[in-house]
């Protein structure tokens, strides 16, 4: 009996690889006139194979065909060529409806989905480089031939503002208090007779760039490409939208990864990333390299990591890693080098941005594959192809570690919430007396002391407690224990605005007993950090000074602010949305001696 699995699997990749509406009623409709099973099966296989027009999408959806095991009549005893022939025998009878959908209307100028937006202040920031269009900026949306109520999941779409202040779009409009992810505007399906009329519209029309839709976020179109920032890459995505290619807007969005990831990679070889002291390093970072919701870590110069956080990353998965392959193997640093991708994706942010993955993955037996990854000359053990968190490793804080590593000589240091040992091993390196790190992970215990051995360090020198910092720093305070250099680094205490308070109180009192472990006689040095977007933008990153500020008057301890960084370079920022992606705060701090 045949598989039902496969039969879906190939429904699903007819509908799907074949972009235009009036392609899937072609599909649908020469599928239906279809006898037997056995027919409808090899009319599938062949019509994916056929609509696919890229030889990089056939062999995708050969390989993804053959990865599936049943219906061995034809799987295993028919090769692909010989069913091309199976294919036009069985489906003879669907030739009239083929011609007869590609030949009922005169040659046409193919349109890709288009979204107008409303000519406000917003619009302006648009042009000006914000990368979110947010639904409540959007007018109307437009579609060619289409038979949805609104734009696909993962369109690529143009996007435009009409240059006429008059000009007025019907459409819903958001209730008084009541925001809501769900299209707010309307959305028109236009045939080939009003086609004209429509352009006539765009031509009248400012083009802003091109980008994704998402119907069911808040994010509506979160845009690759500016006009204003890009204008040869625009103006060629236009040329090619003006094509008769079925898969024009598939060509389109491989040129646009193309320029934004080779542009990233430029950037990283402007910051000497890769170098012969690091090969662990942030590519493409989101939004800041205009890729938003994607990002991709060099992990050991062997291994790239893609960061899937938003819908359309994983509707363009096999795009996004064949245009991601093909830039590494050009790479001039990875010459003869195979890097190996990885996709891993976080479900929490793409259910935020209205998409729910369809499966769980299935488990696993976990690789504990190791690569070695150096940052500033020091070596770490990561683990990228086990089921560990994220990417294993932590390239934001390079700078930072090294940096408060060069004020670590002779002295006794104190690395709170230290995960595998980063500011601990490179003080350590620097020349540092004793250090001693703390977390209440075991994991992140065994990584920091497997990285000090990695490293030669002497293990009468660096040690790795577990234990929760706060009752680490009590007991260390009964204990009367002094440190010259404290970091204190904890994981994210404030995920949202709405936790601002409650993680105020708790970044408070971690500084206060910090502060009160710094040597009093000398004082001391205390990089204290937060990586909670919340806290860094608040009141532009002074909310989180005056949290420690007021850690000092508790503690009875003066303060006096050194310097304030951010994350490493190569987690770019993009000036248009600032400071909306920036989350990492490290403020240096001077503590001075008790009573002074």
């Amino acid at each position: 009996m045949m598989d039902k699995k496969k039969i879906v699997f190939m429904m699903m990749a007819m509908h799907m690889i074949s972009v235009s509406a009036a392609s899937r009623r072609t599909v649908r409709m020469a599928f239906a006139s279809t006898s037997s099973i056995r027919e409808k099966i090899v009319f599938m296989m062949m019509a994916m194979h056929m609509i696919s027009a890229s030889a990089a999408s056939r062999r995708t959806v050969r390989m993804a065909f053959a990865s599936t095991s049943s219906i061995r009549d034809i799987n295993s005893s028919t090769s692909f060529r010989n069913n091309i022939k199976t294919f036009r025998q069985v489906t003879a009878s669907t030739t009239d409806i083929i011609s007869e959908d590609n030949t009922s209307s005169s040659p046409r100028t193919s349109s890709l989905h288009t979204v107008m937006v409303k000519r406000n202040r917003q619009s302006q920031n648009f042009r000006e480089g914000a990368p979110l269009i947010f639904g409540n900026s959007i007018a109307a949306t437009y579609s060619e031939n289409g038979d949805d109520d609104s734009i696909p999941l993962g369109s690529l779409v143009a996007v435009y503002v009409s240059r006429d202040d008059a000009q007025k779009h019907k459409g819903k409009k958001y209730k008084k208090g009541k925001p809501s992810n769900e299209p707010v505007y309307a959305h028109t399906n236009y045939d080939s007779s009003e086609a004209a009329q429509h352009h006539a519209t765009i031509n009248n029309s400012q083009l802003i760039g091109y980008g994704v839709y998402n119907p069911h976020s808040m994010y509506r179109v979160r845009i690759l490409c500016h006009a204003t920032q890009h204008p040869v890459l625009a103006k060629d995505s236009k040329r090619k939208q003006k094509t008769r290619v079925e898969d024009h807007d598939s060509e389109i969005l491989k040129s646009i990864l193309e320029r934004k990831m080779s542009d990233a990679m430029n950037l990283r070889l402007a910051m000497n990333l890769p170098s012969e002291s690091t090969d662990t390093y942030r590519l493409v970072n989101g939004e800041g390299d205009g890729c938003s919701g994607l990002a991709v870590d060099i992990i050991g110069g062997s291994t790239a990591i893609v960061m899937s956080s938003a819908a359309w990353c994983e509707v363009h998965k096999v795009a996004i890693v064949e245009v991601l392959e093909g830039l590494l193997n050009d790479h001039p640093s990875y010459n003869g080098v195979d890097i190996d991708i990885i996709w891993r994706n976080t479900p929490s942010r793409l259910k935020q941005d209205g998409y729910e993955l369809s499966f769980e993955s299935e488990a696993s037996d976990e690789d504990d594959t190791e690569v070695i990854a150096t940052e500033s000359s020091v070596k770490y053990l990561t683990y990228p192809y086990s089921n560990g968190q994220k990417t294993g490793f932590y390239c934001d804080q390079r700078d930072n570690r090294l940096m408060v590593a060069e004020y670590c000589r002779d002295k006794r240091v104190l690395d709170l919430c230290c995960y595998n040992g980063g500011f601990a091993l490179n003080a350590m390196v620097q020349g540092a007396a004793q250090c001693v790190g703390v977390d209440s992970s075991q994991d992140a215990i065994d990584a920091a002391t497997a990285n000090a051995m990695k490293n030669e360090l002497d293990p009468a020198k660096v040690s790795f407690v577990r234990e929760d910092i706060a009752v680490y720093m009590k007991s260390a305070m009964n204990e009367e224990e002094e440190f010259d250099v404290i970091v204190l680094d904890p994981p994210k205490l404030a995920p949202n605005l709405s936790t601002l308070d409650k993680a105020s109180r708790k970044y408070h009192a971690l500084n206060r007993d910090a502060m009160n472990l710094i040597n009093r006689e000398k004082g001391g040095l205390l990089l204290t950090c937060t990586c909670s977007a919340a806290m860094t933008q608040k009141d532009g990153g002074q909310y989180f000074l005056n949290t420690v500020n007021g850690a000092g008057l508790s503690a009875k301890r003066r303060v006096t602010l050194l310097r304030v960084n951010g994350a490493a370079p190569c987690h770019t920022q993009s000036p248009a949305s600032f400071p909306a992606g920036a989350y990492l705060t490290a403020a240096l701090f001077h503590v001075g001696p008790v009573g002074s």
